[in-house]
């Protein structure tokens, strides 16, 4: 391979001498402040900041023009704790689905819905796919029932109070009585249950992932109705407690707070919502 040139090395040290100089600043540096102690040729300069600020690596701000570290920084630094959350959940989906041959997915609450972070398919001619990144109403969805359970009553109340229960199929719960009843019945059984009310012919069943007694996210299956016999949901849900047993052993909440942030996601409560149940920092969620 070509050595690289003195200038293009010269360019690649003086872009991470900005680096350290703005992370390591009092407060963030002006143009004329990087000029004057780092001794770069203006123009150099000029390009070199340009450069980082449209890569993401610095950010400016609109007022006085001082530098400072950039979200992308921040995503680099994220990534040295591990996989991303995606990359750590799939073997465990592929595993789930491979065994029990149907459609998985671990999910994540995001205000008042629930968003799919990853999904394994199985392998049948009859088989629901899930999209990664869709969101869907709490309380259509078993996963969202999942989260409606780890909520106080309180909390509870409260989301009844703001949400409007939109039709989604014709299965979808029409009646808060309803939903407060099989929120009560999930809070004693572990597992909650989506039968077609978010999708025609298809019931979900979920349950949540715990690690040191708090929920990280919620793992599920997607069946076609059809499939989901008693027998079935016996199997259903030895796989999921399984399932959700390694993945409170492989992941952590940071995996869950990096995911959030690098999908501008809320990590805190939003206003007027009470903190997530999910939140340990982590906020966890999910679908059918």
């Amino acid at each position: 391979m070509k050595p690289k040139s003195d200038a293009a090395v010269k360019s690649a040290n003086r872009a991470l001498d900005i680096l350290e100089y703005v992370a390591d600043a009092a407060e963030p540096p002006t143009f004329s402040r990087l000029l004057a102690d780092l001794h770069v040729p203006r123009s150099s300069l000029f390009h070199l900041l340009n450069n980082l600020l449209a890569r993401g690596y610095l950010e400016q701000d609109g007022s006085g023009g001082r530098y400072r570290l950039g979200q992308r920084v921040a995503l680099l630094a994220a990534r040295l704790k591990g996989p991303t959350l995606a990359a750590a959940v799939l073997p465990h989906l592929r595993s789930l689905s491979d065994l029990l041959n149907e459609t998985s997915g671990f999910n994540v609450w995001v205000g008042d819905s629930v968003e799919a972070v990853a999904t394994a398919m199985g392998r049948q001619a009859l088989a629901f796919t899930m999209k990664v990144g869709e969101r869907a109403p709490l309380y259509a969805v078993s996963s969202g029932k999942i989260v409606l359970s780890r909520l106080s009553n309180d909390e509870l109340g409260a989301y009844l109070d703001r949400v409007e229960l939109q039709r989604i199929t014709a299965h979808t719960l029409q009646s808060k009585n309803t939903l407060r009843k099989q929120v009560s019945a999930v809070r004693q059984d572990g597992f909650a249950y989506s039968r077609e009310e978010f999708t025609p012919g298809i019931t979900g069943i979920s349950t949540a992932v715990i690690k040191d007694g708090d929920v990280l996210g919620t793992v599920n299956l997607a069946v076609p109705t059809a499939r989901f016999t008693e027998s079935q949901n016996v199997a259903f849900r030895r796989e999921l407690r399984s399932a959700a047993a390694a993945l409170g052993h492989a992941l952590h909440a940071d995996m869950i707070a990096t995911y959030k942030r690098e999908r501008e996601m809320p990590v805190t409560a939003q206003a007027g919502m009470p903190a997530s149940p999910f939140q340990t920092v982590s906020l966890s969620e999910h679908l059918r």
